[in-house]
Parts: structure tokens; C-alpha cells; sequence
């Protein structure tokens, strides 16, 4: 079988596990508990792995035979799901789901750069940006059905057996993975230890300081993830449940459509940018702030409200889908193999740093702008156009 196509298999079915026990997990420890403090709190905690994962990663990714190092990574996570499996009836529930959930944040967050270092050595050209649109599509959807499945399957089989079946899931996954064979797999041989991941970890913000046009790259998703994605994820909820007075079931309705606009960006940044690619992603990156802008001006017209929220966000999702592949594919390109792994985990975690940042400023926002939440986005739009145009000089993003 194609190596591509084992690898997105393996994707698939790795990250089903993954997505959904890192919904059902912190369900599960709600239910027992009531608090939801403690459920939004454990759910923060469990991000923190998930950001030394990826730091981790991109050096390993480097330096490991990839294969192996994503078998490995889902072996590990099928054992740990079996050990959270026989130990849950006798260990105290907090601290076993919280270091079940960090392990699992922690798995995806170094097993992401492993899976991207590897498409170059696999794909080019347009075949490059079709594979990353391919593991952008399979992510986005992962990340939705697995909580969906994940609530099902939790209620019929109980959280132990979800942790049985996802550990299957992770053991067969590995069983893929040691049947792949990468051309180049292992770029020259050398001892792992702390001091040289930190050493690739120093080389790799070097070289990031020192390539401008990767740098313009990262600082471009920086700026997305601090200004224009929170605009979304923050202030589509506070409208619908708080300005709409909508139900929860609208709620649901509306993360469902835009999650399918996540999709249908991933569908077709494997079609569009392989017959018609791009060389500059400024206007993805406009078209993003503009759907904001326009989200606040809809929302000024009440008959338009709820639609545009729908529509509207929908079509954020697409191209912001979009800018995602481009992002990744253009990394693949400007980057040496060598330092692929390590530089795309440190562009995604300067990314995940900022997006908190902007979901903290947006909440305070829509909270002191409570009676006109359009204006709150219409600024967003505004704020991030400027805040691009800024970033660009004569070469563009």
C-alpha cells in the first residue's frame, strides 16, 4: 500500500483515540464531580503537556527515524489507556485523569511535527500541498467526530471500556506505522540526550531569527491566532447563548456548521491550490479579516443575525482552513529538512502562546462591550487588516 496513504490511515484512526477520550475524560471526571471548576480547570492544566510535546517533537522528529517514533508514540498511548483501563476502579479519579489527559495532549503534541517532517520526504510540488491539505482534512475531522463518537460510546460502554477500545485503536495504529518505509528516513545518526534537544531547540530559534521569510510566516499565524480565530471561538458563543438568547442546541448547531467549514476548507485546499497555486497567503489572511468585519456589520441587521453567524462563520472556518495548509506547505518549502521538525514546532507553539492571549482579551471585550458585540468584531476585522499590513514588506507573506 502507499506510504502517503498508511500514514493517513494511521492518522486517522490514531487521532479518532486520541480526540476522543480527551473529550470523554474530562466528561466523565464532570459527571462524578459536579464542579465545574474543576472541569474547566484540568481541561487548562492538560494543555500545558500539549505545548512541551510539540517542542519536543520537532527536535525528535530530527533526529529519530520517524517510523519508528510514531509507533512508539502510539504504543505508549495504547499502554497508558490500558493502565487508566485497570486502574480506574482503584485509584483516586482527579490525579488519574489528569495525567491520563496530559499524557494524551503531551502523545498528539509530539506526535503532530513527526507526521508533517515526514510529507516532504514523501510528496513535492503540488503533491506537497495536497498532503497537507489531506492531513489537515483528516485532523479537523477527527477533532470532530471523536467527541462526538466519544460521548456515545462512553454512555454505552462506560469509561472503561472507551479506554479499552481507544487502546486498541492506538495498537493498531503503531501496527500501520511499523510498516512504513520513508525514502531518507533518518537524516544521520546521532546519541539523544536533554542537552542535545535543547541544543536543537537553541538551533532551531537561531535559525528562525535568521531566515526573515519563515519569520514573516510565523509572526502571520501568530497574528491570526492572537487577533482573528479568537474574534470567532470567543464571540460565537457569547452571541449565540448571550446576545441571541439562543438555546444550546443552537449552540451545537453552529459549532457543527463551522466545524463542516473547517472541512470543506481542507477539501478544497486539496483541489484549489493544486490547480491554481498561490505564492502569497496576504490575501487568505485578508479574507479572513474581512469575514469579521462583515460578521459585524450582519449583526447590525436583526433578521440577519443568526444566519450570518452561520454563514459567515462557516466560511472563516474555510479559509482559515486554507491559510493552514498554505502555512504548512510553505514551511516544507522554505525549510531544511533537517530543521523541519524543530522549526515547525516552534511556528505551532508560538501560535498556541498567542491564541490564549487573544481568547482572554476577547472575553474581556465582548464582557465590556456587552450591548454591542457587532462592534467588537467589526474592530477585530479592522484591527487585524491593519495589524497584517504591517507585517508585510516588499516580499509578502
Amino acid at each position: 500500500m502507499n506510504t502517503f496513504v498508511l500514514i493517513v490511515l494511521g492518522q486517522i484512526v490514531s487521532l479518532f483515540g486520541n480526540a476522543a477520550l480527551r473529550f470523554a475524560l474530562p466528561l466523565y471526571l464532570l459527571r462524578q464531580t459536579g464542579s465545574a471548576a474543576l472541569y474547566g480547570g484540568i481541561t487548562a492544566l492538560a494543555m500545558l503537556p500539549a505545548l512541551a510535546g510539540m517542542l519536543t517533537g520537532g527536535a525528535l522528529a530530527d533526529r529519530c527515524r520517524k517510523t519508528r517514533l510514531m509507533a512508539l508514540l502510539d504504543l505508549v498511548t495504547a499502554g497508558i489507556a490500558a493502565a487508566a483501563a485497570a486502574g480506574l476502579p482503584h485509584l483516586p479519579l482527579l490525579p488519574l485523569v489528569l495525567t491520563v489527559l496530559g499524557s494524551l495532549y503531551a502523545i498528539q503534541g509530539l506526535y503532530q511535527p513527526v507526521v508533517r517532517a515526514c510529507l516532504p520526504l514523501l510528496l513535492n510540488g503540488t503533491q506537497l500541498l495536497r498532503g497537507n491539505a489531506v492531513i489537515q482534512l483528516v485532523d479537523t475531522v477527527d477533532e470532530l467526530l471523536g467527541p462526538l463518537l466519544g460521548a456515545v460510546l462512553l454512555e454505552r460502554l462506560g469509561i472503561r471500556g472507551l479506554l479499552v477500545l481507544c487502546g486498541c485503536c492506538f495498537a493498531l495504529s503503531a501496527g500501520m506505522e511499523l510498516c512504513l518505509r520513508i525514502p531518507q528516513d533518518v537524516p544521520y545518526d546521532t546519541k539523544l540526550s536533554v542537552r542535545s534537544l535543547w541544543a536543537d531547540l537553541r538551533e532551531s530559534a537561531q535559525f528562525l531569527t535568521g531566515q526573515a521569510a519563515v519569520l514573516r510566516l510565523a509572526a502571520a499565524m501568530a497574528a491570526v491566532n492572537l487577533l482573528e480565530v479568537p474574534a470567532l471561538t470567543v464571540g460565537v458563543p457569547v452571541l449565540v447563548v448571550q446576545t441571541l438568547q439562543k438555546s444550546d442546541a443552537s449552540l451545537g448547531l453552529v459549532q457543527a456548521v463551522l466545524s463542516a467549514g473547517g472541512i470543506l476548507g481542507g477539501v478544497l485546499a486539496g483541489t484549489v491550490f493544486v490547480r491554481h497555486p498561490i505564492r502569497s497567503g496576504t490575501p487568505l489572511l485578508l479574507a479572513l479579516s474581512g469575514v469579521c468585519a462583515a460578521l459585524g456589520l450582519a449583526l447590525r441587521v436583526s433578521v440577519l443575525q443568526f444566519g450570518s453567524i452561520l454563514v459567515l462563520g462557516a466560511v472563516f472556518m474555510a479559509v482559515a482552513a486554507l491559510f493552514n495548509v498554505w502555512f504548512f506547505a510553505q514551511l516544507q518549502v522554505l525549510v531544511p529538512q533537517a530543521q523541519l521538525g524543530k522549526t515547525t514546532a516552534c511556528c505551532t507553539v508560538l501560535a498556541c502562546l498567542t491564541q490564549p492571549i487573544g481568547q482572554a482579551a476577547y472575553g474581556i471585550a465582548f464582557q465590556h462591550w456587552a450591548a454591542h458585540p457587532a462592534d467588537v468584531l467589526l474592530a477585530a476585522g479592522v484591527l487585524s487588516a491593519l495589524v497584517l499590513w504591517l507585517l508585510q514588506t516588499r516580499r509578502t507573506v
